[in-house]
Formats: structure tokens, C-alpha cells, sequence
């Protein structure tokens, strides 16, 4: 089994449910001691917002204020890893993560999901970086301070950031916060792809051109985020990933056929994996990690070497990790000349 890195999931939005200890053993997709069974290098949890206009299905609470819900679930995070340090870290920079292998140790990064709580205010990225954020996917699936989302609305689906977020792209970079384009629209895609000065990630998307979704990538996008230097991570979701979008299955076959794709368009160092486990749902073949092995295995069997493996399974994330949060930022310069409110 190859030790890989998952760029995204929402185990964390169950704990704010069920408590703090299902991120370390809960009976969901994803937990510490699944990726302990499967021998995972790295996970990113999210902390997802979810929208408070649209109800959430199952969700079964009332959402806290933004930045109270951020701190329960950065905190519940942050408690679990803390009480099985013998197993896991967290890591907030490149040099984390190596350490942490070296010590026979899995690293854990807090992303967030939707950039609606930094609410046009440059100090919240900032607050976001301090309390150990180290990517954020721009939007969900509405509008907010950064731009619009993906849409199958054409209008929506061209327009492109906000100047807010064209601005905080910069900041972003400077800080050491990943950008995430997934469910991003078209437009705001290109303009990331235009402004960034550092690789970027569609952290859980793909290949538009296989499976028609407004929320993966289309050829052009793959080769131009190749071009950039960065990674999409392969998303196990039926809809994004089966080339029939009201499947209800998530095949290994037709995950695999979306990472040849990915080599394909925009070469072996393009694509990673981003599961999204607990945050979807219908019949998946592999649905947790200790599952991983199958689309490894059928991949070898395609042929697809174990260079390009070691690439899809961390290699290239990695990179992208040590090209966009390697170093200490200096905050004060990060934020010269920026506004601090729109």
C-alpha cells in the first residue's frame, strides 16, 4: 500500500454531531484510526460551513456563529490529535509533515471549506492562518466575499473574483494558505490561475470531460493548473466521478479512469487524492481507507508505474505543499498595502 495524502473530507462537521472522539473512531468514512489501518501519510480535515439558507440533510442542529462553529471544530480537531500524538501531529507546514513520517507519525492539516467567514476583511485570513489553517476552498455552492460558484448557470459560471478576492489571492500566498478552487466557477477558476504567483489546488475535483459536472475540471483548466504547478485530488463522489451523473455508484474503474485522464491531459504531477469522505454518499467501492489499495492495485494493473503511484499518492501533493506553505510568513508584509476591510 502506498502512504498517501487526502486533500479533503468533512469527518469534522460529524463531530460538531457526535463529539470530538469520532474524529479519532467514529463509524463514519473516515477517522485517525482508519487512516492508522490504512497506513494514510496525511489527511485534510475541513471545516466546513454549511449554508444556513439551504438545510442541510441530517444535519440535526442549530449552526452556532461562524466563527464560534470554526472554533468548535478547529478545537475538536486539535483535541483529538492531541490525545493520540503517539500516532498523529498536526502539521502546518511541509517540514511538519516530513518530520512527522520520519517519526513513524500521520500528519493532520485544518483546511476550511467555503471562505464565507472571512467576510471581505483581510485580518480574518490572517485569524484563519494563526489558528492553523493552511488552505481554504474560495466558495461552496453560493456567492460570497471571494467570488462565485461552480453553477450551471452560465452567467454565474463565468464570472470571476470579487476585488476582494483578487486581492486576498496575494495574501493568501504570502501567508502560506493554500488557494482551493474546487467548487469554484469557470471564471473565478482563470483568475486564481492568472493572479496566483503559487501552485494551487481543486482540492476534491474531476474531469469535467468524463463526467460533465459544473464542479470538475475541463481539459483546458487541467493543463493550465498543470502549467501552474498544481494538483486536483481525485473526488470519490458518484456524480463527480461515474460518467452517468444521477449514478448512484462510485466504481474503482471509473475512479481510475479519471486519475489516466488527469496523466493524460495534464501529466503524471497533476492529480492527487481528495476523497471527500463524509461528505458524500450512495454506493462507493471504496468508501473508507483501508479500501485504498484497490484503485492502487488496478492502476499497476493498467500500467501506470510506481513512480507515477508515488506521485499520485503523495508525491505531488507534497510538492504543492512545500511550494505553497514551506517557510514562516512574515504577517506584516503579507498584508502591506492590503486593505483591511471591503
Amino acid at each position: 500500500m502506498y502512504p498517501y495524502i487526502d486533500m479533503h473530507c468533512d469527518t469534522l462537521l460529524r463531530s460538531l454531531r457526535e463529539g470530538s472522539h469520532t474524529i479519532y473512531d467514529g463509524d463514519g468514512m473516515q477517522s485517525i484510526l482508519q487512516m492508522k489501518e490504512a497506513g494514510q501519510l496525511c489527511q485534510f480535515f475541513a471545516v466546513f460551513f454549511p449554508p444556513r439558507e439551504i438545510p442541510v440533510k441530517d444535519l440535526e442542529f442549530d449552526l452556532p456563529p461562524d466563527e464560534e462553529y470554526f472554533q468548535i471544530l478547529a478545537r475538536n480537531l486539535k483535541t483529538e490529535v492531541d490525545a493520540h500524538g503517539d500516532i498523529i501531529q498536526m502539521a502546518y507546514r511541509y517540514e511538519d509533515i516530513i518530520a512527522n513520517q520520519k517519526a513513524g507519525k500521520m500528519s493532520a492539516v485544518l483546511t476550511v471549506e467555503d471562505g464565507r467567514m472571512v467576510d471581505g476583511k483581510m485580518e480574518r485570513l490572517v485569524y484563519l492562518y494563526e489558528r492553523g489553517v493552511r488552505a481554504i476552498s474560495l466558495t461552496w455552492n453560493g456567492a460570497n466575499c471571494f467570488g462565485f460558484p461552480n453553477s450551471r448557470d452560465k452567467e454565474v459560471m463565468e464570472a470571476g473574483l470579487t476585488s476582494f478576492g483578487k486581492e486576498a489571492l496575494e495574501v493568501m500566498n504570502d501567508l502560506g494558505i493554500l488557494i482551493d478552487v474546487s467548487h469554484l466557477s469557470d471564471g473565478g477558476f482563470y483568475d486564481v490561475a492568472r493572479i496566483s504567483r503559487k501552485p494551487f489546488a481543486a482540492t476534491h475535483s474531476n474531469c469535467r470531460a468524463l463526467t460533465p459536472h459544473p464542479r470538475n475540471l475541463t481539459d483546458e483548466m487541467i493543463r493550465l493548473l498543470a502549467e501552474k504547478g498544481g494538483v486536483s485530488g481525485l473526488n470519490f463522489a458518484p456524480e463527480f466521478v461515474s460518467p452517468d451523473m444521477t449514478a448512484k455508484e462510485s466504481t474503482v474503474e471509473n475512479l481510475a479512469a479519471h486519475v489516466l485522464h488527469f496523466m493524460k491531459v495534464g501529466g503524471e504531477d497533476c492529480v492527487g487524492l481528495g476523497t471527500d469522505f463524509d461528505g458524500i454518499g450512495g454506493s462507493l467501492e471504496i468508501g473508507h481507507p483501508t479500501r485504498m489499495y484497490l484503485l492502487f492495485d488496478l492502476l499497476q494493473k493498467k500500467g501506470v508505474t510506481g513512480r507515477q503511484l508515488d506521485k499520485l499518492a503523495s508525491g505531488n501533493v507534497l510538492r504543492v505543499i512545500r511550494e505553497t506553505m514551506g517557510r514562516q510568513p512574515d504577517i506584516s508584509t503579507a498584508l502591506k498595502n492590503k486593505n483591511f476591510s471591503q
